[in-house]
């Protein structure tokens, strides 16, 4: 764990469960799991703004004073860790969250632009990915990995539940998609990451539709 932690229990939280950091400790790093993040500006409703992946800071907008009615609920499973705020560690971290931030808000357009099976690929391969090893995530060895109740998956993707349904579908045809329960799915990252997507795999289960490219 990272030495910028300080000597404070960390929090767990269920699927769907908010997170609200208080003002004594307004720092958090997320350990495992994944947090969506929403904007919700007074007198406006909620809208998805990014995740937060294993190794993020959040807390950093409420930090600086511009957390503009920021809120943050886990999507699986999540553990946090309370980070200190004060010390020469807290320009690194400022300096690490401002690339973190810009990152997550290219994944963004990645998760909520294209046809809507690259948009699932793409956010199960971030999923899988969260916490692990560099050699666990190259590994052609399937694996369970935690993903969101297809409600929350289909506000992230900005495509409606059904299409997702049928995108998993068309997986499982393909043999890539090993297994899928409402709240896990076993598969292999890097057979994954080779499938082609291709027009209509959203539309038709047809394992014809899906070819395999390079990995």
């Amino acid at each position: 764990m990272s030495s910028d932690n300080v000597d404070s229990d960390n929090r767990y939280l269920l699927p769907r469960a908010a997170f609200a950091p208080d003002a004594r400790q307004p720092l958090w790093r997320v350990v495992a799991g994944v947090l969506r993040i929403d904007s919700a500006p007074q007198g406006e409703g909620s809208r998805f703004v990014r995740l937060a992946l294993p190794g993020d800071v959040i807390g950093v907008e409420r930090w600086a004073g511009t957390q503009d009615g920021l809120s943050q609920r886990a999507l699986v499973i999540s553990e946090l860790a309370p980070v200190a705020d004060t010390g020469q560690q807290m320009m690194h971290l400022l300096m690490d969250s401002v690339v973190v931030a810009h990152q997550r808000c290219r994944e963004v357009v990645t998760l909520r632009t294209g046809p809507a099976a690259r948009r699932v690929q793409a956010l199960l391969l971030m999923l899988a990915q969260s916490g692990v090893t560099e050699a666990a995530a190259a590994s052609p060895t399937a694996r369970d990995v935690a993903v969101p109740h297809l409600a929350d998956l289909s506000d992230i993707l900005d495509v409606a539940p059904e299409t997702i349904s049928r995108v998993f579908g068309s997986l499982r045809d393909m043999a890539v998609l090993e297994d899928r329960k409402p709240q896990k799915a076993r598969f292999s990252r890097q057979a994954l990451r080779g499938l082609e997507v291709v027009a209509g795999m959203s539309a038709s289960l047809a394992p014809r539709k899906l070819r395999l490219g390079g990995v």
